[in-house]
């Protein structure tokens, strides 16, 4: 009976190992799988009372890359900070979450989880009665 409960233990083992996937780390600790999906699916942009800015969120263009939206009148799209959804595992460039001035239209990259595939998103930014 003993011996069942070591071959048993061993078999588990051996399984438990073989089906742990190690996927590797890139430059910045973050874990790369093998997700080839790489988009942006929502952009939130905040204000410095961190309330959401835009009148009816944003249009996202997945064939042309673009984002618009429209800001409520009297924003001050100069400091604004952006957050956005993406494909799981993505990573976005350059970081969103900190001050940035929307006055012209910006540029953000979605890297994929495999970091093979790469988009370049332009967001622009109007205000609402312009």
């Amino acid at each position: 009976m003993k011996n069942l409960y070591k071959i048993l233990t061993l078999v588990i083992v051996c399984l438990l190992s073989q089906s742990c996937n190690d996927y590797p780390v890139d430059d910045n600790g973050l874990l790369v799988t093998d997700s080839e999906e790489c988009y942006i699916s929502s952009l939130i942009l905040r204000g410095p009372d961190d309330r959401d800015v835009l009148i009816s969120g944003v249009t996202i263009d997945d064939e042309n890359n673009t984002i618009t939206g429209i800001a409520k009148f009297g924003t001050n799209i100069k400091k604004l900070k952006p957050e956005c959804g993406t494909a799981k595992d993505c990573i976005v460039t350059p970081t969103m979450g900190v001050w940035t001035d929307f006055s012209q239209p910006r540029q953000y990259t979605v890297i994929s989880g495999n970091r093979q595939v790469k988009k370049t998103y332009t967001v622009t930014i109007t205000l609402q009665g312009e």
